[in-house]
């Protein structure tokens, strides 16, 4: 610096080293950012400079800046951001959400957790500006966003699994759960893996979904079976719950895992949900009322209960609901008279020693699987390491399994309908069991008359835990067979029932019907599993008399049925 040359001031010098440094800082991020923030900033930018002349020296958000530019809100810039990089829409069920224009198409919901639109849009103006947006100017923001998704027209949106036609042999879309966004496509022709596009079905995701490995072929379910102490009767029930897990659109059966103290029923089931639908939550505690379960519920595919020790009623039959298809009503936060519906069908595992007394509307939706105790154990982190280093293997054999299966459906379907197949009250489970037994040709292991056969012994436990369906039983073992069918009947009212019913026990309690009308209500509760033993309950009404025609036959042991000559393959053993 030469001697004519002005003297800088010392704290002016300093305040100019300070901007210096940040200005390479900022160069340096700059140089480093992603793809993603670039869009964002490139917005930003936009819509902050092209902006009309202000009028008389005020903008919309305030003061006018010196060039007579109007200087936009908070809340503007929000709304820019976020008009760049997604597009808006509404779900069936009411839901809010947004996709991203470039980028995995995964519909992010406005409002909600961390991985909400709301959440996102916080983080990138917080990146851009190096300060926080305020909670006024992110609500303004979302309640325009919001209008703006209302307007669209509602389409499906999906978690997990999503079907690509009416029935499961038009084929389905299983969601990894990745941020990259890919997705299985399964067919009858095969399965393939590619990033989410358009067309597809549109997913969502919980913040308890997690990401599944990329399917490998070749791999085998024996793996997955050396990892389970499953009996090798109850094996190919489980397989079946497996590859009907993958099924959307209809109802599943519950997979009930029992086994003495110490057999592995916990991770059993961790492993179970996290082969199909990876969660944060794989198995969780008893839900303590509806709206409890409900919360656990919406955000998985499939939702593990861990060491029940009973069922009580209100949870039976919100397991019943849920197979087949549920919704729960409640009132939106925040308002006096909008509501929010949720709906949902679920993939259903809960395991426990003994759930004590089943009632016979969730006895029939269940397939109850027993572990054998354990011989030799390992160590749970040995267990855990084997598991995920064979999961993608073991994913693409059951998706190979799951080919095979929709292959077969059209067929079974026809001879459903014929009357070739006895289908179960889960008819479209049966419908895939029967598929199974001809994928693997055994029919000395058909899966569909050992699924028959259990639906037998658990009515049998229904009615034996039951004091009216019980008596009822006995009443009729007691009625004089009829020669020319072998048909035992009685035939009577209600009340007239009731008086010989309480005769023969003899002593009745609190929890014996007292009425006519409440031994009607106990007998429709078990009639489905008195039905499957064979007492068939007919009513009938004559000059204001109502009458019950009661017919018991005996029924034999369920047979598989008929298969066509296949090449016969063993069943993973």
């Amino acid at each position: 610096m030469t001697d004519h040359q002005e003297q800088p001031d010392l704290e002016q010098f300093a305040a100019f080293q300070k901007e210096k440094a940040k200005l390479e800082k900022l160069r340096a991020e700059m140089e480093s950012a992603s793809a993603e923030d670039l869009a964002a900033f490139r917005a930003w930018k936009e819509s902050t400079s092209a902006t009309p002349p202000a009028p008389r020296g005020r903008g919309r958000g305030g003061a006018a800046s010196g060039g007579g530019e109007v200087k936009m809100s908070i809340a503007d810039q929000i709304i820019a951001m976020a008009d760049s990089q997604y597009e808006f829409g509404s779900s069936e069920a009411g839901d809010l959400y947004a996709v991203p224009k470039n980028g995995p198409r995964i519909a992010r919901l406005l409002r909600g957790g961390r991985i909400s639109l709301r959440a996102e849009l916080a983080r990138a103006y917080y990146k851009l500006q190096g300060k926080a947006a305020s909670s006024s100017a992110l609500a303004d923001a979302m309640l325009a966003i919001e209008g703006r998704a209302q307007a669209e027209d509602p389409v499906p949106l999906h978690l997990r699994v999503a079907p690509l036609g009416k029935r499961p042999e038009h084929g389905l879309v299983l969601d990894l759960g990745r941020a990259d966004g890919m997705v299985v496509t399964i067919t009858r022709e095969g399965w393939s893996v590619a990033p989410a596009a358009e067309g597809q079905p549109l997913f969502r995701r919980s913040q308890l979904t997690q990401p599944l490995p990329v399917p490998a072929r070749g791999g085998s379910l024996r793996e997955l079976r050396k990892l389970l102490n499953v009996t090798d009767d109850s094996w190919p029930l489980m397989v079946s719950w497996l590859v009907s897990g993958m099924v959307p659109g209809i109802p599943h059966p519950l997979l009930f895992l029992s086994g003495e103290q110490g057999t592995a029923k916990s991770t059993a089931t961790k492993m179970l949900v996290q082969l199909i639908d990876p969660s944060a939550a794989p198995a969780r505690s008893t839900p303590k009322d509806p709206d409890d379960w409900a919360t656990a519920a919406v955000g998985s595919w499939v939702v593990g209960l861990d060491n029940l020790s009973r069922i009580p009623e209100w949870l039976s039959d919100a397991m019943c609901r849920a197979a087949t298809g549920d919704a729960n009503v409640k009132r939106t936060l925040y308002s006096d008279s909008d509501v929010t519906v949720q709906e949902f069908r679920r993939v259903l595992i809960v395991n426990g020693i003994d759930v004590g007394t089943l009632r016979g509307d969730l006895a029939d939706r269940m397939i109850p699987v027993h572990l054998d105790r354990i011989t030799q154990r390992r160590t749970e982190t040995a267990l855990w390491e084997a598991y995920h280093e064979a999961h993608p293997r073991i994913l693409g054999a059951l998706l190979d399994l799951l080919v095979s299966t929709l292959n077969k459906l059209p067929a079974i379907r026809e001879r459903a309908d014929r009357g070739e197949i006895p289908l179960p009250r889960m008819a479209d489970y049966g419908l895939i069991m029967a598929a199974l037994d001809e994928v693997y040709g055994v029919p000395e292991k058909s899966i569909l008359r050992d699924y028959l056969q259990q639906r037998t012994e658990l009515a049998e436990e229904v009615v034996e835990s039951n004091q009216v369906a019980t008596q009822l039983l006995v009443l009729m073992k007691r009625m004089p067979t009829r020669p020319e069918d072998g048909a035992r009947i009685w035939d009577g009212t209600t009340a007239e029932l009731l008086d010989e019913l309480t005769s023969q026990i003899g002593m009745t309690n609190d929890k014996w019907p007292r009425t006519p009308g409440a031994l009607s209500g106990r007998i429709n509760r078990v009639a489905s599993d008195l039905d499957k033993l064979g007492v068939d309950i007919a009513r009938s009404k004559s000059n204001g008399k109502r009458s019950l025609y009661i017919t018991y036959i005996p029924k034999a042991a369920p047979t598989a049925p008929q298969q066509p000559a296949l090449e016969q393959q063993t069943i993973p053993a």
